[in-house]
């Protein structure tokens, strides 16, 4: 599955080299202007099988965790959906992005960023086999699926050492605590993933 992941990946990077586009510029689809705070797509990202959500930001510069964010262009927030719960979706990752489209480290927020249900890492780490990337038709929706997929390792970790840090805390105080905003992090090079 993972040479399959990788393989796949490279087919994406490949696609959007000859379009002259990178995962920013897909989903942000000749807009004239991006706005600072504003999701996108318009919609947020929807993918074929509805298992997943997505969408793309850029905090402003001037607020008070812009320092968080220096090298980034923006970053997108992925969820995964839960079956037991209609209508109910959990963040899994952030993935950031720099000025040229590239992916720069995968991190993961306190819960009050985002808001949605919160799962534990093992319940996360699970729905990663559920990035469904064959069936997406969309080339920055395979693209994102299949990051999933690619990172699994990293992204598990990174979830793993999210949990450790709640142990010993009062998990409802930590949570909503708005000066912790992330939680976990990873510089990540592409390149690296095809050597």
């Amino acid at each position: 599955m993972y040479a399959e992941a990788l393989e796949i990946l490279y087919q994406c990077l490949i696609e959007m080299g000859a379009l002259s586009s990178n995962p920013v510029l897909q989903i942000l689809d000749n807009c004239k202007e991006i706005k600072q705070g504003v999701k996108y797509p318009e919609g947020l990202m929807q993918f074929k099988g509805d298992d997943w959500q997505a969408y793309y930001h850029c905090h402003p510069n001037n607020s008070e965790i812009s320092h968080l964010f220096e090298e980034e262009h923006g970053h997108f927030h992925i969820f995964t959906k839960l079956a037991e719960q209609q209508g109910s979706w959990a963040h899994l990752i952030a993935l950031s992005m720099d000025s040229m489209g590239q992916p720069l480290r995968w991190f993961t927020v306190n819960h009050w960023v985002t808001g949605e249900k919160w799962l534990e890492a093992d319940r996360l780490i699970s729905r990663l086999n559920n990035a469904a990337y064959m069936e997406q038709t969309s080339l920055v929706n395979k693209w994102l699926l299949v990051m999933l997929a690619a990172y699994k390792p990293e992204i598990t970790d990174l979830l793993l050492k999210r949990d450790k840090l709640l142990e010993g805390q009062d998990k409802e105080v930590f949570l909503n605590d708005k000066e912790i905003y992330l939680l976990t992090e990873q510089s990540i090079r592409l390149e690296d993933k095809f050597k």
